[in-house]
């Protein structure tokens, strides 16, 4: 079984998050969770970013102090 990437149809917000990294490479997961969740929710934007990195949308490097910094997958 492979995987399948995401249509922009079919997975909108994690697409908002791929766009949102795109044009702020190296943000932390934070800025994303809150730019792309629904009334700027960090729980259901979280959400939407680990999906995205599960998909392999957006890779996810953590650094010294425990952040994330996340650019888009080439």
């Amino acid at each position: 079984m492979t995987a399948r990437t995401p249509t922009r149809a079919r997975a909108p917000k994690m697409h908002a998050a791929l766009d949102y990294v795109l044009d702020n490479p190296g943000c932390c997961k934070l800025a994303v969770a809150e730019a792309v969740g629904p009334y700027s929710s960090r729980r259901y934007g979280y959400a939407i970013v680990d999906r995205a990195i599960k998909a392999g949308m957006i890779d996810a490097t953590r650094g010294e102090c425990g952040r994330y910094t996340l650019r888009a997958h080439q």
